[in-house]
């Protein structure tokens, strides 16, 4: 058997949600890292930064693995859900990981596993793909690691690794209520559990600010290094959905090709960790840091096809919504977008939909590719109980950019397509 029609095999037998296992089966991450001591703990082989927080995790890791890269490292970033294919969770130098190479750490994870008295079900999906990630990474000999965070901190399966030489947290904000906690200062202990000591802790500068006191406390407490130095100045020049022109410290007019504006502090969250790398004593020129930021792409997030018209984004919470809507507006467009919108069950919907109706002329209601999704009727009604914008419904994804089309037949009305990354996968599978 070849390894596609292994690497299909044991995919389909693993499921195809993300979702992180439910905490009645308590914290999963001693057995993890059980499992890693098992396989010769590959991952303090690494230099892990892991990044940690709700919303700007995927922007975040991608500028960072990028620069990284185009200063001359090896660099591997783990980074969920993905849109089109699994294997894009796992990337060295930005390129996914084989059939070939996943199937040879699967049968290694599980060699271990089984040995050990457990099976195939003994791990949940994201558990499965971590635990591969850190064994292919190791195989690979990367220099670097960036490892992104699924949900939370404590108990998510990255947590696993207990000498990370950086942990940066993005902007935490509600998400997964119940789960993590249920306000805001619960969620950011749950996701403060990732602060490791010796660690160098990094904040992204628009934090809450009784979620920063709660952050450096933690870091206080269990000896790691908080970053002191001063955050970027950073200034927006020019803003379009082709991206940003800014000024950053000794970056004048730099190029970012990443769009929103709240990516000047995502931006700033990246430069941070740059500064306490460099400080380390590792090379990273500023040309490489220009070159990089100027072609980085990001696959759902905020990535606009020019020539189509559409933009595709992956805001699945009132935060990401509300940093959406804020670019949009920004860019002064001549009509309001049409919206592709799917959401999940249980997502703040009333919230995000608060936040994004009265900035939109259309909305086409879409189911997305998830067991959680809710419905496109189901959607379709709430928004005509909300609201007086035109609502049409989506019959499958493939027909819902051609409805998009037909409705801004008459104009240039930008397309947006967006509300989970599951909404995403499931338009633009269809569309390839």
């Amino acid at each position: 058997m070849g390894a596609a029609e292994t690497y299909r095999q044991i995919t389909s037998k693993m499921g195809g949600a993300w979702r992180v296992r439910p905490d009645e089966h308590g914290n999963r991450v001693g057995m993890l890292q059980e499992i890693l001591r098992w396989m010769g703990n590959p991952e303090r082989q690494l230099k892990v930064i892991h990044i940690v927080g709700t919303n700007g995790k995927g922007s975040t890791g991608v500028m960072l693995a990028s620069i990284l890269e185009t200063a001359g490292y090896q660099v591997g970033h783990f980074s969920t859900p993905a849109i089109l294919n699994d294997r894009e969770v796992i990337t060295t130098n930005g390129e996914m990981i084989s059939e070939e190479a996943f199937v040879k750490s699967y049968q290694h994870v599980l060699e271990e596993i089984k040995a050990h008295g457990g099976d195939e079900d003994t791990l949940t999906k994201f558990e499965w793909w971590t635990l591969i990630a850190l064994d292919h990474f190791a195989r690979t000999e990367m220099d670097f690691v960036i490892l992104e965070a699924g949900v939370g901190g404590l108990r998510d399966a990255t947590n696993v690794v207990d000498n990370p030489l950086v942990v940066a947290f993005t902007k935490i904000s509600y998400d997964h209520i119940g789960l993590l906690g249920n306000d805001l200062l619960e969620i950011a202990a749950d996701k403060a559990g990732a602060i490791k000591a010796d660690a160098t802790i990094v904040n992204y500068p628009g934090q809450d600010i009784e979620v920063y006191r709660l952050l450096k406390e933690k870091a206080i407490a269990v000896g790691a290094k908080w970053n002191t130095h001063p955050k970027p100045a950073i200034t927006i020049v020019k803003s379009s959905p082709r991206g940003l022109e800014l000024n950053a410290d000794q970056f004048e007019g730099l190029k970012l090709s990443l769009t929103g504006a709240y990516q000047a502090n995502n931006l700033s969250t990246v430069l941070q960790i740059v500064t306490v790398l460099k400080e380390r004593g590792y090379t990273i020129e500023d040309v490489a840091v220009a070159e990089a930021l100027a072609h980085v792409k990001i696959k759902g997030r905020m990535e606009f096809d020019e020539k189509r018209n559409i933009l595709f984004d992956g805001a699945h919470n009132p935060d990401g919504i509300i940093s959406l809507v804020a670019a949009i507006r920004s860019w002064h467009l001549p009509f309001k977008p049409v919206v592709v919108l799917g959401l999940l069950q249980g997502k703040q919907y009333h919230d995000m939909l608060e936040e994004l109706l009265p900035h939109v002329d259309t909305v086409i209601a879409v189911t997305p590719d998830s067991d959680r999704a809710m419905s496109a009727d189901e959607l379709a009604a709430k928004i005509v109980m909300m609201s007086n914008v035109d609502v049409e419904i989506a019959d499958d994804p493939s027909a819902a950019i051609t409805l998009a089309r037909r409705v801004r037949e008459s104009s240039e009305a930008l397309i947006v397509v967006t509300g989970s990354f599951y909404t995403l996968r499931a338009i633009e599978t269809e569309e390839m």
